[in-house]
């Protein structure tokens, strides 16, 4: 029975999946045995985004010369930069029926989460092209999430995208030595060493469905990353460049030719020690042996390198000089590319949050007697790049009154993170200002 016939087999009723069975263990078996067959890749992509390129490890050394290697990380640039782009503003949210409640338990809720959550969740998803996501609650009861990369984790989904069970691969930070399995299903957490034996009993989950969100920026996976694409052009640019640097040191070993005489060997410290060098023979000549280099084949090759990964990745040298009174509206139009690039990697990220606040109100309907309902919540990012918020209020001013609501003209501003609570203030702030009213005094 091939895998695929196991699986419809196993989950043809419906049934969760039990550890203790041992034909459900087997097939968990399979699968990680898959996924580290296959996750050599994602190790790679992740090498590269730390700048261990086969360039660097595979660059050739010549016995006795100069041998520097010059690693230049173009990718983890553009990575952080997308990042920065995207999620570098906080994501704020909105109720579609103006319930101001649920956006404030998942502020509430959310803020003992580290501030970098969002942001290495984007990172990983755009070095991968895939990222998870677990929910759980620590000690306290509190709702959490973990980012887990596709090298410690795989998510075994069925043919419409239903999480079947997860497998996250991972080292004690007490013992990094040995490696521990868990296996998240509907009903369970199980805990496995390496070998799959069972090491403590199952934790119970609440939601009761695998708490995971996979994450997926592209269907080509690696074939449509930033790695793929730029991969030849990093390792070509940073073996020319070690190449160049190493042929300026070379300059220091360069050979000295006599021709035409011959200087004895005890002469030649001494003549170094003198600064002169004497040669008997009117015809005889002595001078450097060193190679003329073509600086500007050079300079032309390492830029057109530099310019077409640029390209590529659809982003914009801002080391470039740019006039002095450039306005907020033409540095945004010079981004137009970078600015569709993220708009879909926002997308990817936003199916994440979408299922995390899915997640989420389970926690608050389950623990906090709350009666939440995920697609009440709609997730907003504002893009960490110039505003022209002058231009915005200048538009506001002009549009006829009741055209737009206030809590639609307070998202346009990029000062302004959250609507709700901005919304509160005035309205604070007004009750604050109008004075006090004694009917007592009225005739």
């Amino acid at each position: 029975m091939n895998l695929s016939e196991m699986i419809k087999k196993l989950f043809k009723k419906q049934i969760g999946l039990d550890m203790h069975n041992p034909e459900h263990l087997k097939l968990v078996k399979k699968i990680y045995g898959q996924y580290n067959a296959n996750k050599h890749i994602h190790e790679k992509m992740y090498r590269y985004y730390k700048g261990d390129t086969d360039a660097m490890r595979n660059y050739k050394f010549i016995t006795e010369r100069s041998n520097i290697k010059t690693n230049t990380n173009y990718m983890k640039k553009f990575v952080k930069e997308e990042v920065s782009y995207t999620v570098g503003n906080d994501i704020t949210y909105e109720s579609k029926s103006d319930n101001n409640e649920i956006i404030k338990d998942i502020e509430y809720y959310k803020a003992h989460w580290d501030e970098l959550h969002d942001t290495n969740l984007m990172k990983y998803l755009l070095v991968f092209t895939k990222v998870y996501e677990i929910y759980y609650l620590n000690d306290n009861l509190d709702f959490c999430s973990k980012v887990v990369k596709p090298t410690d984790g795989y998510a075994y989904t069925n043919d419409n995208d239903k999480i079947l069970f997860f497998i996250r691969a991972f080292k004690n930070d007490f013992d990094t030595t040995n490696q521990y399995i868990d296996v998240y299903t509907d009903e369970y957490i199980y805990h496995f060493d390496i070998k799959f034996n069972e090491i403590a009993p199952p934790t119970e989950n609440i939601f009761r469905e695998v708490p995971v969100s996979v994450g997926v920026l592209t269907l080509e996976e690696y074939h449509d990353s930033l790695y793929g694409d730029i991969k030849g052009l990093q390792d070509a640019f940073e073996t020319n460049f070690s190449d160049i640097g190493n042929e300026i040191s070379d300059f220091r070993n360069a050979y000295l030719v006599f021709t035409g005489c011959e200087i004895p060997k005890e002469d030649i410290p001494e003549m170094k020690k003198l600064g002169v060098l004497q040669a008997k023979d009117k015809d005889s000549t002595i001078q450097w042996l060193i190679k003329n280099i073509n600086d500007t084949f050079i300079q032309n090759t390492l830029d057109r390198y530099v310019d077409t990964m640029y390209q590529i990745s659809c982003h914009i040298n801002h080391n470039e000089g740019m006039v002095s009174n450039l306005s907020g509206i033409a540095l945004r139009s010079r981004l137009i590319a970078l600015e569709n690039k993220c708009e879909l990697e926002e997308k990817a990220h936003k199916n994440i949050v979408k299922n995390r606040n899915r997640f989420l109100c389970m926690y608050l309907n389950l623990k906090k007697d709350k009666n939440y309902d995920y697609k009440d919540i709609n997730a907003l990012y504002t893009p960490n790049i110039p505003m022209d918020d002058l231009g915005t209020a200048q538009m506001l001013a002009q549009v006829p009154e009741g055209t737009i609501s206030k809590d639609t003209a307070r998202g346009l501003f990029s000062f302004i993170n959250n609507k709700v609570t901005e919304a509160e203030k005035v309205k604070k702030e007004q009750d604050a200002e109008m004075p006090d009213l004694n009917l007592d005094e009225v005739t």
